[in-house]
């Protein structure tokens, strides 16, 4: 196990994601909804009912660590250790009651991912892991704990010519602002909601990778989901780094993200940062 935090540290928190994706599958029917920034970002009575449950507890149970959390806006960040909650990853998709939500909780160590738990309530799954004790999937109403491990075959990552076509997953306003994406011959699109589901669904062999172009993307949104796509042996990068930075207090990602099987990071500088380059240049001709 890791030492940075101790198996009833680790059981506690697990605990903690399925007390929360049960109170909001609670109170789903009778949520009240309200726009935060805009139409398009939107936020539940239950999305800040779980963040007040998560962030009361931890600073209970670990009360020498930050803790960031989507929904609460007092920026705790200045410690070694980091929690960073995203209290229902996929608000739409719990509004819109298709399953696709989940409930995130990461632990960054002088910003580098090293713990993350996703809990999937509608389906009873259960992911978590950090570099330093691999990545786990629990069905929680059997208590049936199989391990995660990426597949390394990279024949998937070809520009074209493949019989098996990449399997791509990008948001829906990510490929509207990018609408060349969906002229790429060798990609066949994926839909799902969390990005925590979406890196569940690479290592279920669902997917291949999760690319993410507008970099608009938070730290509450990738923490959890890189602590155990890391563990898992997936790629966590962008167009040009190797690894995924945490800029706190700054929040944003400001680059592309991209999480994926061996050879992601490689194929999307190939194919897809050609592309945006093409197209940005047919568009200022």
């Amino acid at each position: 196990m890791t030492n940075i935090l101790g198996e009833e540290q680790i059981q506690s928190v697990l605990d903690l994601a399925c007390k929360a994706g049960q109170l909001a599958m609670d109170m789903r029917k009778d949520i009240s909804i309200e726009e935060k920034t805009g139409p398009k970002d939107l936020v539940t009575s239950a999305d800040l009912a779980l963040s007040d449950l998560i962030v009361r507890t931890l600073k209970a149970d670990f009360p020498d660590t930050g803790i960031v959390s989507e929904e609460d806006p007092d920026i705790r960040s200045d410690k070694d250790l980091v929690w960073v909650i995203d209290p229902i990853d996929g608000t739409q998709n719990y509004i819109l009651q298709d399953g696709q939500y989940s409930v995130m909780i990461g632990l960054l160590q002088n910003l580098k991912p090293v713990f993350g738990c996703v809990f999937e309530p509608e389906h009873n799954n259960l992911y978590f892991g950090g570099p330093q004790m691999g990545a786990w999937k629990i069905k929680t109403d059997t208590n049936e704990k199989t391990g995660l491990k990426a597949n390394k075959d990279t024949n998937i990552f070809k520009e074209s010519g493949s019989f098996a076509k990449t399997r791509l997953m990008m948001g829906h306003r990510d490929r509207k602002k990018h609408p060349w994406v969906e002229d790429l011959e060798y990609v066949n699109f994926v839909q799902f909601g969390s990005i925590g589901l979406k890196v569940a669904r690479i290592l279920e062999n669902r997917a291949d990778l999760f690319v993410h172009l507008a970099g608009k993307l938070k730290v509450w949104d990738t923490a959890a989901p890189s602590a155990i796509a890391i563990a898992a042996g997936l790629e966590v990068g962008t167009m040009n780094e190797d690894t995924l930075s945490f800029p706190l207090p700054e929040v944003f990602h400001r680059h592309p993200v991209i999480i994926g099987r061996k050879g992601s990071l490689n194929w999307c500088r190939k194919t897809i940062l050609n592309e945006t380059a093409k197209f940005s240049k047919s568009d200022a001709n």
